[in-house]
C-alpha cells in the first residue's frame, strides 16, 4: 500500500538536480521511481559539466550546468557517449541537453547518483530529441528516440521511455539500479523493457507490432525475424543477444 500511494502522489514530487554551487534546480517532472523500493545513498558523488566532451545544460532553462553523480557512473556514461557517437552516424556530440543526474529524494537512483535523464541530444550532424511531449508522432523522431532508448538500453536496463508513464514524455530516464556495472540483459517479465523491444521493432526495424507491454507470440515472432536479418544466433534474453539487438537497431538507422 505504501509504495501504491507513493505511486499516486508522485504528480506533486519535483526532481531536483544540483548545480556546482550547490543551489538546486527544480524541473516541471516528478523524480523517477525505477523500482528501488525505499531510499538510498549514494556512495560518493563528483561534479561533472560535459558528456562525450559537449557541455551540459538544464533543459528546463536551456542555461550550461554542472551536475552531480556517482564517479563509476559518470565513466559509465561517458563509455556510452563514446560508442553511441561511433555508431550514431551523427558524428560528435555538441551539446546535452538533461533533467539531471543526483537528486536527493527517495524511491529513486537519482537518490545514489546512478540516474540521468535525457532531453536533448546536439551532435555535429543533428539533433535527437526526447521530447515527445513537443513532437508527438512525428516518424522522423520517432526512429531517432528509439535508436537512442536502444543505444542507452544496451548498458543500462533500467530505462525509462514516454511510454512508462506521461512523466516520461520529456525525457529518457536511465539508470543502472539492476544491472550495476555488469552487462545489462532482458528480463521477459519487465513491462518496461518490453515496452522497449516493441517501440524498437516498430519505429526502427519497421514491424507491425503493437504496444503491449507483454512479451507475447506477435512480439517474440517479430524479433526472430529481426534476429535472422541481423545474423544473431543466440537468445534475446542473454546478454549477448540483448546487446546485438539493440547495437543492431542503433546501426540500422545510419
Amino acid at each position: 500500500m505504501r509504495r501504491r500511494a507513493f505511486l499516486l502522489g508522485a504528480a506533486t514530487v519535483p526532481l531536483a538536480g544540483c548545480g556546482d554551487d550547490g543551489s538546486l534546480s527544480v524541473p516541471d517532472v516528478p523524480i523517477d521511481l525505477g523500482g528501488v523500493g525505499g531510499c538510498r545513498s549514494p556512495e560518493s558523488l563528483v561534479t561533472f559539466s560535459t558528456l562525450g566532451g559537449a557541455p551540459l545544460s538544464y533543459e528546463v532553462t536551456g542555461a550550461p550546468q554542472s551536475f552531480r553523480a556517482d564517479p563509476r557512473f559518470v565513466e559509465a556514461l561517458e563509455d556510452w557517449a563514446a560508442g553511441w557517437a561511433a555508431a550514431s552516424g551523427l558524428g560528435q556530440l555538441t551539446g546535452v541537453s538533461t533533467y539531471g543526474a543526483f537528486v536527493d529524494k527517495c524511491d529513486s537512483w537519482h537518490a545514489a547518483g546512478r540516474a540521468f535523464d535525457f532531453a536533448t541530444l546536439t551532435h555535429e550532424g543533428g539533433v535527437v530529441s526526447c521530447r515527445y511531449d513537443q513532437w508527438g508522432d512525428d516518424p522522423a523522431e520517432l526512429r531517432g528516440y528509439w535508436r537512442l532508448a536502444a543505444s542507452v538500453a544496451s548498458r543500462f536496463t533500467y530505462t525509462l521511455t514516454y511510454r512508462y508513464n506521461a512523466q516520461h514524455h520529456n525525457h529518457i530516464h536511465i539508470d543502472n539500479g539492476v544491472n550495476g556495472y555488469d552487462a545489462a540483459s532482458l528480463r521477459e517479465g519487465s513491462r518496461t523493457q518490453v515496452d522497449l523491444v516493441q517501440g524498437v521493432l516498430r519505429f526502427v526495424f519497421g514491424r507491425d507490432v503493437e504496444a503491449t507491454g507483454r512479451y507475447d507470440d506477435a512480439t517474440k515472432s517479430a524479433v526472430r525475424s529481426v534476429q535472422r536479418d541481423l545474423g544473431i544466433t543466440v537468445p534475446l534474453a542473454t546478454p549477448d543477444g540483448w546487446r546485438e539487438f539493440l547495437t543492431g537497431a542503433v546501426a540500422l538507422g545510419r
